[in-house]
């Protein structure tokens, strides 16, 4: 017998404490909520060592109304009778919580499914017919029989379902819906994002070129050849080199054909080709729209960026279209513009042949001495930019904010891998086994916070040799080449990544590799850990996973609390800040679980509270101050 099924009202009790413990429940709720409790257990003469039973299940609606109606007949007030209804609703609610958490430990039905079972075999009719007769879609009610759980914009039909059996109003919606204990269900103001919502208006004013000539093509493969060959013909900065990956989540293709050369990917070609079609995309664009008012024709060739009247015109038309920020991007372009400019090893400047691609209006007298007029330029620009301090348009912690604010921000993880966990599809297939990935994607990522790239690439061999390997222990371990960060001449320079997983996590890589990914699409063509489903990828394509990171925005979405969705990345943050709060000052312990650099876990990853470290004293301090 299962240990919902035998559950107490006491033990019920422990469950809310904890919730409070948690966070989830304010404290001071607390003894009104067993108050209510104790008042409606002795309406119904049941003590709290007696099993929950259906008392706050299927017979739960029939017996709050009983239980109003005793209270209407002591001449309660509304606004009383109203509290009651409230606080025994978070009651119910908790048991609808535990149920469904051991339905998908125990791959029963869910609350929700058990339901509607019960509901068929009263009406004694077929889904179909059930289904015309309530007004509800046939598919959508067929998959909730089998056990998909329905989404918020599913409520009006659950509502129909209601109506046809005469049911009380909210009763399949909240077995639907966790809606009185989870946190990220509350009827909370969504979080703002500012830089979301400006990014969503001006991503619809799109300005980069479009059109890319041959002769622009060519100049720009010459340009990326320089970049990453060997010994250049050009003078090039000793740290000017760029560095070429076979490592690629993406295959060269005529959409991307900028960002490799030589059939490796170019990560830093990717970048700057970015701010070259930008900068020429935005030469095109009307005047009336702050633009240049030229014709694509007259764009095409990278000697534009030697122009220094246009490139400052570009960046202040960028700094206008922010909202008056200084942001990273302008900074970036001035540090292009001196690079390309530079009096010995910039490119442009020695590419004097490239005049003669402006228009003749636009043509300077001396080549040379327009370079040098750029990059001097430029270059003071960029100095004086980084004197008065760049303002970040985005703040990248923003999203998951609340989550940093809690005492023990990896509480909110945990939480969400518990939703996530009484979800579980009950139909097997596909489903369960997407639903098992992303369950061990999130785990995965709070164990070992590694970036997108390296989860996508993640690798598993039955050899051992894979990226994700077991040693005769029986421990899972992640070894990744150094080569294969994005901080390879950084903190990733001197050390290969080989870290131990979580042991939490190894039940769930065991069941997950030997279960699950069989079922996944391509799992015998390729090595790669994670495997994208049918409906997550074009027809005909076998690889990494592309869209990893737009699955663990939806996921986060969904299932952490106050988020309105992050990246891969936001686990880092999470992580990182986690481990300080813990151990407030343990640069070293936080850099090694990012792979990272100190300076660069201070500087992007310690977004603590100001009273935390005060607190972590305090808490060290007590036994003195208990003392006083």
């Amino acid at each position: 017998m299962s240990a919902v099924s035998t559950l107490t009202f006491r033990e019920l009790s422990e469950k809310m404490d904890q919730r409070v413990a948690d966070g989830e429940i304010s404290a001071s709720m607390l003894p009104n909520l067993k108050s209510a409790l104790r008042a409606f257990l002795a309406s119904f003469r049941v003590s709290e060592d007696s099993i929950v039973g259906s008392l706050l299940r299927s017979s739960y609606y029939r017996n709050l109304r009983l239980h109003v109606d005793k209270l209407q007949a002591e001449g309660r007030e509304k606004a009383y009778i109203a509290n009651r209804k409230s606080l025994m609703g978070k009651w119910c609610s908790l048991v609808t919580h535990l149920d469904r958490i051991e339905a998908a430990t125990s791959n029963c039905m869910s609350p929700f499914q058990s339901a509607l079972d019960e509901l068929l075999t009263r009406s004694q009719t077929t889904v179909a017919g059930l289904a015309r007769a309530a007004g509800v879609s046939k598919a959508t009610l067929r998959r909730w029989v089998k056990g998909a759980l329905p989404n918020p914009r599913a409520v009006p039909s659950l509502k129909r379902l209601e109506r046809f059996f005469a049911l009380e109003p909210d009763a399949l919606v909240n077995l639907a819906l966790e809606r009185q204990h989870s946190r990220p269900v509350e009827t909370a103001p969504a979080v703002r994002i500012p830089y979301r919502e400006r990014m969503a208006s001006v991503t619809k004013d799109t300005y980069r070129l479009k059109t890319v000539s041959d002769f622009l093509a060519q100049e720009w493969s010459d340009f990326v050849i320089h970049k990453t060959e060997r010994l250049p013909e050009l003078e090039r900065y000793s740290r000017g080199a760029w560095v070429t990956t076979d490592l690629v989540t993406e295959r060269e293709t005529d959409r991307n054909w900028y960002c490799f050369t030589g059939g490796k990917f170019v990560p830093t070609a990717k970048i700057v080709w970015g701010h070259v079609t930008s900068f020429l995309g935005w030469l095109t664009r009307t005047r009336e729209l702050g633009g240049a008012g030229l014709s694509s024709a007259d764009v095409q060739t990278l000697a534009w960026l030697s122009s220094k009247r246009m490139v400052h015109r570009y960046m202040k038309w960028l700094i206008e279209r922010a909202d008056g920020k200084v942001h990273d991007g302008v900074l970036d372009v001035a540090s292009l513009i001196a690079s390309l400019n530079h009096p010995k090893h910039g490119y442009l400047t020695q590419m004097p042949e490239l005049r003669e691609r402006l228009p003749e209006l636009h043509r300077p007298e001396v080549w040379q001495d327009a370079c040098l007029e750029a990059y001097k330029w430029a270059s003071e620009r960029k100095r004086h930019l980084l004197a008065n301090g760049i303002e970040h348009s985005r703040e990248p912690m923003a999203p998951i904010k609340r989550v940093l604010e809690l005492d023990d921000p990896l509480a909110a993880v945990a939480d969400m891998i518990s939703r996530m966990k009484s979800c579980r599809p009950t139909t097997g297939g596909i489903s369960e086994a997407v639903w098992a990935r992303d369950l061990l994607l999130v785990k995965l990522m709070t164990s070992n916070p590694l970036r997108a790239k390296n989860m996508k690439l993640l690798t598993y061999r039955a050899d051992n040799t894979g990226n994700l390997y077991r040693r005769p222990d029986g421990s899972w371990f992640i070894r990744i080449e150094k080569r294969a960060f994005k901080n390879a001449k950084g903190a990733a320079k001197n050390r290969d990544y080989d870290m131990p997983v979580n042991h939490v996590v190894w039940g769930d890589i065991e069941r997950y590799l030997s279960v699950y990914r069989p079922r996944l699409p391509d799992a015998d063509k390729v090595d790669y850990v994670f495997l994208s489903s049918t409906e997550e990828k074009p027809d005909g394509y076998v690889g990494a996973w592309k869209s990893l990171n737009r699955r663990v925005f939806y996921l986060t979405h969904r299932y952490l609390w106050q988020c309105p969705g992050i990246g891969p990345h936001g686990f880092r943050y999470i992580i990182g800040t986690a481990t300080l709060k813990k151990a407030p000052g343990a640069w070293d312990a936080a850099a090694a679980v990012l792979h990272d650099e100190v300076a660069t876990v201070k500087a992007h990853y310690a977004h603590l509270r100001p009273s935390d470290g005060g607190n972590f004293v305090h808490t060290l301090l007590d036994s003195a101050f208990a003392r006083m």
